[in-house]
């Protein structure tokens, strides 16, 4: 199986291409292959890295936006991966191997999860603690 493995600059696709390959190493990885290889049938998987390591940059968030735009606009489907060290490789082996049923959904309180159970737990609690006349801490 052929993965090609993207992101923005310093988001680890280096590192999670060489974790790929010692855990499964029967799989054909292009560690941020070239646009002109990045074509429709090319990769049976596209992982693209998430911008969720601390003090990412604009000039990443720039590059991430035009990376999803490259791979909108030719018709790649792709997978976002988030979490650090295991946590990562867990979420790409996820995407490359899909377990039967849903995966696991996040359970804590986070600003960035887009879970909709998540954030409707997260803004019914505040609303009910400034209700109650105690402001969020």
């Amino acid at each position: 199986m052929k993965i090609a493995v993207i992101g923005a600059p310093a988001t680890g696709k280096s590192r999670l291409a060489q974790d790929l390959a010692l855990h499964l190493p029967e799989l054909q990885i292009g560690d941020a292959p070239s646009p002109d290889t990045l074509t429709p049938g090319a990769y049976e998987r596209v992982l693209l890295m998430g911008l969720d390591l601390p003090g990412h940059t604009p000039a990443q968030q720039e590059a991430d936006a035009a990376l999803r735009a490259q791979l909108t606009a030719m018709g790649l489907g792709f997978g976002v991966v988030y979490g650090q060290g295991p946590q990562r490789l867990r979420a790409a082996l996820r995407l490359i191997e899909p377990q039967d049923g849903p995966p696991p959904r996040w359970t804590g309180i986070c600003e960035k999860c887009a879970d909709p159970d998540c954030e409707f737990r997260l803004f019914t609690a505040l609303k009910n603690s400034t209700a109650a006349g105690h402001p969020p801490s």
